[in-house]
């Protein structure tokens, strides 16, 4: 009988090999899982690890930022699309939707962030028709809303999708209608269309930063924003200003007057209507001086006149008894001293007014947007509203002195500028 014998050395080297080959993998898997429990505890400790500024420092500068951004564009885009003209008289969001041909679903919460800034009245519809004229003047007499007018801010009253109750009419508030109608005496839309020259210039200030200051035209740079400076000076400046002026000095007397680099002249034709017999004269740029004409003309100053120049380079004239130079650069610069005291009168008055440099200087914003356009062939200083030959406002005060002209008040204004009153000696 023949025996078949089984050589199992091979297969034992094969079952061993794969049984060593299995322990490895499992020996690795064991030492790949201990490594990643290993490293959880420092990995959830970086994880819980907070920043070593506080976070809402960061957040709340950019979020504040960003809001002001938001209101800006509002009320840009509103005064572009003619909200505040069309809602003279009230209409409903979808009303005003469809006669301004804007998206009707868009249109109330529009309309809601106009109202949460002040800037439209909102109504409900039914009370509206009880509300009218003698109500709307209690308003504004006793500041007691009348019976039927919303004056809850909230966001009470918006339906689920989040949209004001279409029953809701709107209307020019009292603040939009007094600033932001073209028909107001008051109307700031040139005044804005300014302020959207200068946002331009910082939506370039990537490249402004690389090619440096915008540069422009003197005299056409001027004649553009003198309308934009006659609406500012409206609300409240002009008026103040004339006041203390005449406080200080006697106009009976007065009976040839300068506003230097006067612009848009209001307040040389505001100075002229407290003595008829006075004759006021504007000196700015030839642009600038066709625009003054037309405020002279509107307002009747028939004893007001314009001298078309460039006062660092022309004859500002003489015989003055009174000179007066309001925020313009120009008021920072000592080589106009001599000529501006040569130009007065034995006993006329020199008035100036500007703002401190110590406030300037303390406003880096302001500062940079002085310094992102300048004029050509002009240097500007380092601070707001300073040329490269200016000095500041105080040591300017201190030369005046030198040429004769005797300091004898100086008085802060509210809006945080300085007025300067200085006598010129006999």
């Amino acid at each position: 009988m023949e025996y078949k014998v089984e050589d199992k050395t091979g297969n034992d080297i094969e079952v061993n090999k794969q049984a060593t080959e299995r322990n490895r993998s499992e020996d690795e898997s064991s030492a790949s899982i201990e490594l990643k429990n290993g490293n959880e505890p420092e990995k959830a400790a970086e994880l819980m690890q907070k920043p070593e500024v506080d976070s809402d420092r960061f957040f709340k500068l950019i979020d504040s930022s960003i809001q002001g951004l938001r209101e800006y564009r509002l009320i840009v885009s509103a005064l572009k699309l003619g909200v505040f003209e069309a809602l003279k008289t009230p209409l409903s969001a979808g009303a005003l939707a469809e006669k301004l041909g804007c998206d009707p679903g868009l249109m109330p919460h529009f309309c809601e962030a106009l109202y949460s800034l002040g800037l439209l009245d909102r109504f409900e519809e039914e009370a509206f028709e009880e509300e009218r004229n003698p109500q709307r003047q209690e308003k504004a007499e006793t500041g007691v809303a009348p019976e039927g007018r919303s004056e809850d801010k909230s966001e009470e009253g918006f339906l689920s999708n989040g949209t004001k109750n279409p029953g809701a009419v709107y209307l020019v508030s009292e603040l939009s209608a007094a600033y932001l109608l073209e028909s107001s005496p008051f109307s700031q839309q040139h005044y804005l269309a300014g302020r959207l020259r200068t946002v331009e210039l910082w939506n370039r200030l990537p490249e402004i930063m690389k090619s440096g200051p915008e540069i422009f035209e003197k005299g056409t740079f001027f004649g553009e924003v003198v309308q934009s400076m006659a609406e500012n000076a409206r609300c409240g400046m002009l008026q103040e200003t004339v006041k203390l002026v005449a406080e200080y000095v006697e106009f009976e007397n007065v009976k040839k007057l300068l506003d230097l680099g006067g612009g848009h002249g209001l307040y040389a034709i505001a100075f002229a209507k407290l003595n008829e017999n006075l004759r006021a004269f504007v000196f700015d740029l030839p642009p600038v001086t066709e625009k003054t004409k037309e405020f002279i003309k509107k307002y009747g100053a028939s004893n007001v006149s314009v001298i078309p120049g460039d006062f660092f380079k022309d004859e500002i004239g003489d015989g003055y008894d009174l000179i007066f130079f309001s925020f313009n650069p120009g008021g920072k610069v000592p080589s106009l001293i001599p000529r501006l005291a040569g130009a007065l009168n034995p006993g006329g008055t020199f008035v100036i007014r500007q703002m401190p440099d110590e406030k300037m200087n303390s406003n880096a914003f302001l500062s940079l947007d002085w310094n992102l356009w300048t004029f050509e062939g002009v240097k500007k200083g380092g601070s707001g509203y300073s040329f490269e030959n200016s000095v500041p406002f105080t040591e300017y005060i201190g030369m005046l002195g030198n040429y004769g002209l005797e300091v004898f008040r100086a008085l802060d204004m509210k809006d945080g500028s300085r007025i300067v009153f200085a006598r010129k000696t006999a």
